[in-house]
């Protein structure tokens, strides 16, 4: 499985915080904290197509799935997320979809929680700076070549 890593070192430096689960199960942190534990590719998977009902000939399709990346060091963060397959004149590209999915519970300065929905939008924004498209592609070659 191709590995990479959101940190320039793969085995990744230390969190510079310790890392626990909380008796909820979330992992509490600040989001810069959160951009300081690197993530490595777990597993990505393309979603089943539902069986064609009721058409003839040519129909749209999409094609879809999933990806999930945790922390090198324990507890686990998970971090996973729907994307998309989409074509252009200049290439295909995959985007993100839908809201990620974690087991994280950002804190403000303060160490209150910023709640799920500020949560939900900021690790949107830390997956928009992470380098997994290229991973994720490979992946999914390796996994459901023929």
């Amino acid at each position: 499985m191709n590995q990479r890593t959101t940190s320039p070192h793969p085995s990744g430096p230390a969190p510079r915080v310790a890392l626990a689960v909380s008796n909820d199960g979330y992992i509490r942190l600040s989001f810069s904290e959160l951009q300081a534990v690197p993530l490595v590719h777990l597993i990505s998977g393309l979603d089943d197509d539902g069986p064609a009902t009721g058409c003839s000939g040519a129909m749209p399709t999409v094609i879809a799935g999933y990806t999930e990346w945790v922390s090198i060091h324990q507890p686990a963060v998970t971090l996973g997320w729907d994307w998309q397959l989409h074509c252009t004149p200049n290439g295909a590209y995959l985007q993100n979809t839908g809201e990620p999915r974690s087991n994280v519970m950002l804190q403000d300065a303060a160490g209150s929680d910023v709640g799920y929905r500020r949560t939900t939008v900021q690790l949107a924004i830390l997956i928009e700076t992470m380098n997994w498209q290229e991973t994720v592609k490979l992946h999914i070659t390796d996994r459901y070549r023929g």
